[in-house]
């Protein structure tokens, strides 16, 4: 208290003068037009100002809430259109987007946040947000709004592994869109943004820019899932097999929300694919 009083008596001279000073400005402001209304003018912007970088503070901090919303509501809507036997694409209904009525009541979606993944690796991985109190489970294919990222690989009670396409491990079925024949896509663990199909014959008509999906072959994700392009194409030694690069629909370096597929009839296939591979 002593060293405040000290201060306000050292610097008296000036506090003074700027009281007198702030008197003078509202003598000024409250006795002329002008002034008042350049004043007001002046407050209202500052005051604007303020609230403006306030508001934009605001909606900044709520967009991760904002995000996971969307997420959500994507997930229900994919899981959606995966029931539908048909979709109009106009008011007309001239033209539909058939889909197999195998594949009605058949997915279901989850939307889940990234919080760690890695590209850089022979074998990469990535983890979310969301674990077995979500119903994740082993074995669900994960994708994002761009296309194929891997699957689940093991979960605890939050949280979720998931094994990325970029990873040398981790194959699937995958379908030459023109040709609709099926190959294996596997990542050769050099660049991040390309993988390549593997098992087409040079019978196949493949060209630059073909697409590329998932098939039907598989127990994971749905058919006619993107996966890439085609970016290159040339035959083997051997003149057994065609080597085709893909271009990666995902980017990988930028992860953020995917989501998680549950194959509601999953079990049943497998059990029939085990009981054919004890037969023999």
């Amino acid at each position: 208290m002593g060293q405040l009083l000290a201060f306000l008596v050292k610097y008296r001279a000036f506090f003074t003068f700027l009281f007198l000073e702030l008197i003078c400005i509202w003598l000024i402001v409250s006795n002329n037009d002008y002034q008042r209304s350049a004043y007001i003018n002046s407050s209202a912007n500052f005051v604007g100002s303020i609230n403006e970088t306030s508001d934009g503070i605001s909606e900044y901090f709520g967009l991760r809430r904002v995000n996971r919303e969307l997420a959500e509501e994507n997930a229900r809507l994919r899981a959606q259109l995966l029931m539908k036997s048909s979709i109009p694409v106009d008011s007309l209904d001239q033209f539909r987007i058939e889909s197999d009525s195998t594949d009605s009541m058949r997915y279901e979606l989850t939307s889940a946040e990234v919080i760690a993944n890695s590209i850089r690796n022979a074998n990469n991985f990535f983890m979310i947000d969301k674990g077995e109190k979500d119903g994740i489970k082993p074995e669900m294919g994960v994708i994002n709004t761009f296309g194929v990222v891997g699957k689940i690989r093991s979960v605890s009670k939050n949280f979720s592994s998931g094994i990325s396409l970029l990873n040398t491990r981790n194959s699937f079925s995958a379908k030459h869109k023109t040709s609709n024949r099926i190959g294996t896509i596997q990542w050769d663990g050099r660049n991040p943004k390309t993988a390549q199909l593997l098992y087409i014959t040079p019978d196949v008509e493949v060209q630059v820019g073909d697409t590329i999906v998932t098939s039907s072959y598989n127990a994971v994700f749905p058919k006619d899932i993107l996966i890439g392009t085609v970016e290159s194409r040339s035959i083997d030694a051997n003149n057994t097999y065609l080597n085709i690069g893909v271009s990666l629909s995902v980017d990988f370096g930028k992860l953020s929300y995917v989501y998680i597929i549950e194959n509601i009839k999953k079990a049943e296939q497998d059990s029939l694919s085990n009981s054919n591979l004890e037969d023999f």
